[in-house]
Order: C-alpha cells, then sequence, then structure tokens
C-alpha cells in the first residue's frame, strides 16, 4: 500500500486505517479461515466415513432381510406342499378302505406310497435351504411330462371334485429351472382353480396349454369357476390374503418359485366362467 498510495495519505485518514486493517487483521483473519476449512474438510471426512459404514451396515441387513424371505418362501413352499399329499393320501385311504379288488388296492397302494414319498422329498428340501445348489436351478425341464406328473398329483382331487383336466403341450417342449419348482408352481395354481370349481359344485373344467411365445415358454392356467372376486384381485400374490379361508400361499408361492427360475407368474383377468393365470419360463 506505501506504493500505491500517496506518503500523506499513508500517514492519516482512510490510507492510514486501511494499513492498519491489513496488517493486523488480515493475517489472523486469514489463519482462522484456514483453520476453518481444514477443520471442514476433516469433518467431511468423518462424514463420508460414517456414511460409508452405515451405507455397509444398510446393506448388510438388506442382504440379511432378503435371505429371510428367501428362507421364508422355501419353508411355506414345503408346508403348503405338504398339505397335498396329505390330503392325497387321506383321500387314497378312504378309497383303499372301501376298494375289495387285489389289483385295484395294489394300485391305491402304490400310489399312497408315492404321495409319502413326496412329503417326504419336500421336507429334505427344507433341510438344504441356503446350501446354494444353482446347478439344480439350470435343469432342462420336459414341460410336457412336468404337465403329466402335475396330472397323475392332481388326480385324488379331480376324482373328488369330478373336475376334468385338460392340457394342451407340444411334445419337445422344454423350460431351464428347477424341475420341482416348476412342478410345484404350476400345482399350487391348477389346485387353487381345483378349490374355486369345488366350492362352486361338482364337475368344471381345467385347462393348461403351454407355447413357445417371442423366445419364452407360455403357460396359461385357466378354469370356468365362478371367477375372482374383484376385492380380492389386487391381493391374491400376497401371502396370507386368501379370500375363502385357505391359507393363501399358493399363488404367492407359485410366483416366487417362477420367479427363482428366471420366470413369471401374472393374474391374466377373470370374470364369471373363465380365470386365467399365465406363467413364462425361460426357453431351453
Amino acid at each position: 500500500m506505501n506504493h500505491i498510495l500517496p506518503a500523506s495519505r499513508v500517514q492519516e485518514g482512510v490510507g492510514h486505517w486501511l494499513i492498519f486493517i491489513v496488517d493486523w487483521i488480515a493475517p489472523p483473519l486469514a489463519g482462522v479461515l484456514l483453520a476453518g476449512a481444514l477443520l471442514y474438510a476433516h469433518r467431511a471426512r468423518r462424514l463420508h466415513a460414517a456414511e460409508q459404514a452405515a451405507a455397509q451396515v444398510l446393506a448388510e441387513r438388506l442382504a440379511g432381510t432378503e435371505r429371510r424371505q428367501a428362507i421364508w418362501v422355501i419353508a411355506a413352499a414345503v408346508a403348503h406342499d405338504v398339505k397335498n399329499p396329505l390330503h392325497n393320501l387321506a383321500l387314497l385311504v378312504e378309497e383303499l378302505s372301501d376298494e375289495r379288488e387285489p389289483a385295484a388296492r395294489e394300485e391305491l397302494i402304490r400310489r399312497i406310497r408315492e404321495n409319502v414319498t413326496r412329503a417326504s422329498d419336500r421336507l429334505s428340501e427344507l433341510s438344504r435351504a441356503g446350501k446354494g445348489q444353482d446347478s439344480e436351478i439350470d435343469q432342462i425341464v420336459d414341460l410336457a411330462g412336468a404337465l403329466e406328473m402335475v396330472r397323475e398329483r392332481l388326480s385324488p382331487t379331480l376324482q373328488e371334485t369330478a373336475a376334468v383336466l385338460h392340457i394342451e403341450c407340444p411334445r419337445g417342449l422344454s423350460v431351464r429351472g428347477d424341475a420341482h419348482a416348476v412342478r410345484s408352481a404350476v400345482e399350487n395354481v391348477a389346485a387353487n382353480a381345483l378349490e374355486a370349481l369345488h366350492a362352486r359344485g361338482p364337475g368344471g373344467k381345467l385347462s393348461l396349454r403351454a407355447a413357445r411365445v417371442d423366445g419364452v415358454v407360455e403357460l396359461v392356467v385357466q378354469d370356468d369357476g365362478p371367477g375372482v372376486p374383484e376385492q380380492l384381485q389386487p391381493r391374491l400374490f400376497t401371502p396370507f390374503s386368501s379370500g375363502d379361508g385357505g391359507t393363501g400361499l399358493g399363488l404367492a408361492i407359485a410366483r416366487a418359485l417362477a420367479r427363482a427360475g428366471g420366470g413369471d407368474l401374472i393374474f391374466a383377468g377373470s370374470a364369471s366362467g373363465r380365470t386365467t393365470f399365465r406363467f413364462t419360463f425361460q426357453a431351453a
């Protein structure tokens, strides 16, 4: 400032006070500002580290929640699917008690053993839950054979309800996924449809139609029952939301099983005389 301002202005007046401020106040002020900047940078680093730690904790908690949900799906699927063979067993035992023909009794005993084995297999799956058997998820499943197995499993219920099951599936049509999961998912939806038909009375028709569409395999499950009440439709895939006194797990499990294999299950509409669900599977 001495080289810029005249000497008379440096020694007195505004120039004198300006030099005084610059010489005595500016250095400590700059120090305070520098210290503040350093403190802010240190605090920002601490906040960033805290955010990273919180994000890590949140990620771990989310991973734990997802794992618990996956285990719940497996456990619920086991519990729900064990109910079906037990129901079949009750019907078969009752039929066996009335049957006197040796050949027919032998066939009933064979089917009883099959349902016991099926229930045992489902319980074994629960013990293997979470062990990461990824190789089972990428099997090639013969869809026509899987649907015929579903027909056999549902045969006691079909006889009880006097319903007709019609299957349309081209031979050689295959999908990717776990074979048991595919069968269980389809069986759960079909069993729900038969329950709806039975609630209306004896008879009725249930159809399973499969075809390759746009690089995926679609499987339509359709019944001519009374239809799904409009107020229940938004909650069809919500667990424990059954409107007929059931567990409300069948459709939720079926969708979870389908999605676990890279597919999906949707509600495709309902009207009196026609209710439709649609599976999509990865084509093999």
